[in-house]
């Protein structure tokens, strides 16, 4: 419950049908009241699992993306549309900036800038399913980082939930723990790290911003930082300026800079400043669950048993997972909420 300074009381109206209602039968108040708040609170674990949807198809199409311009093409044709799309929303909401812009510099270079920079990089050193193994540990990276840099509690069922589900994401990518030391392995774990460490960043930044603010910003700079390493790729010959027989690969990742990428982190970013770290993280599980679904129905790819053991233990580990809504429902502490009030004690109604 929200309280106010001494001498203040929170008030909240209702109509005066309501107020009998109330008053003659409790349990109406709950069955009436109560559902509504807690549709507000689910709110941002929608946008979780819409952010893990959209990431997980945009994975799937991305491989028919790179095959045709390259992974680097790729990238930054995604993030250029991604940045440009939400540039226009944000300044036509013409919102007040108040985060310092080198705190979104930072932002834009852990993710997408080094996460996908270096993910693209260590693929072509190191094995697929080392790679989908190394980039599954990020829900259990951002438990760690959540507990070390902004104290965060950690409880047995959140190990165990982080612990189940990773193993059910290495089953879902078909990764076989023969990791080596490779340089290749040390770029997709380096990757994880950044984008482990972003979400640490955007809990801290999203007191001060809103999620289009924090998203268009976060990619504004991660297309501006992607430009001189793409003029060193084309530059080189190491992958070719696309042209038109290269289109259809073109629009295939533009629909992800839109939809895996500006709507994606727009809804990433706006959960992130609503629940606990951990529980953000513990959604990036859901991403190759996502993404094997649409490779399974858009590519035809066959679905394994392994695949599928891989699916139920990430599920069984994400509701495993504790979820503290009291607590997670807002990280705007001590703001009273729009349909309440304070009056003065000695204003009676």
């Amino acid at each position: 419950m929200i309280t106010g300074p001494p001498g203040v009381w929170p008030i909240r109206f209702f109509s005066s049908a309501s107020r009998e209602k109330v008053r003659t039968d409790p349990s109406d108040f709950t069955a009436r009241v109560v559902p509504g708040v807690e549709l507000h609170r689910l709110r941002p674990y929608g946008a979780l699992i819409s952010a893990a949807g959209s990431w997980g198809v945009a994975t799937a199409v991305a491989k028919y993306a790179v095959d045709g311009i390259g992974a680097f093409t790729t990238l930054f044709i995604e993030v250029g549309t991604a940045a440009v799309a939400l540039w226009i929303t944000m300044l036509r909401a013409r919102p007040r900036r108040t985060v310092p812009l080198r705190h979104y510099l930072l932002l834009g270079l852990l993710e997408p800038v080094v996460a996908y920079g270096a993910l693209d990089l260590g693929l072509q050193r190191t094995g697929a399913a080392d790679a989908a193994l190394l980039d599954g540990l990020q829900s259990a990276m951002v438990l760690v980082m959540g507990v070390v840099f902004i104290k965060e509690a950690v409880t047995r069922r959140s190990v165990a939930g982080v612990l189940v589900a990773t193993v059910g994401a290495a089953l879902l990518t078909g990764a076989h723990f023969t990791l080596s030391g490779r340089i290749g392995d040390a770029l997709v774990l380096l990757g994880a790290l950044a984008a482990s460490a972003s979400v640490i960043v955007v809990s801290r930044l999203a007191a001060q911003a809103s999620a289009l603010e924090l998203t268009a910003h976060q990619f504004g700079f991660g297309f501006l930082s992607t430009i001189p390493v793409m003029a060193v790729v084309w530059g080189t010959g190491s992958e070719k300026v696309p042209g038109a027989a290269q289109l259809p690969h073109v629009v295939a990742a533009m629909a992800i800079g839109l939809v895996g990428f500006a709507l994606g982190y727009l809804a990433y970013n706006y959960a992130v400043s609503h629940v606990a770290v951990g529980v953000a993280g513990m959604a990036l599980n859901l991403i190759p669950l996502f993404g094997v679904v649409a490779s399974v129905l858009w590519l035809g790819e066959d679905l394994s048993t392994p695949k599928v053991i891989g699916g139920a233990l990430i599920l069984f580990g994400v509701f495993l997972f504790p979820y503290d809504t009291e607590t997670e429902s807002s990280k705007d502490y001590g703001k009273p909420a729009a349909s309440e009030v304070a009056i003065p004690e000695e204003t009676h109604l």
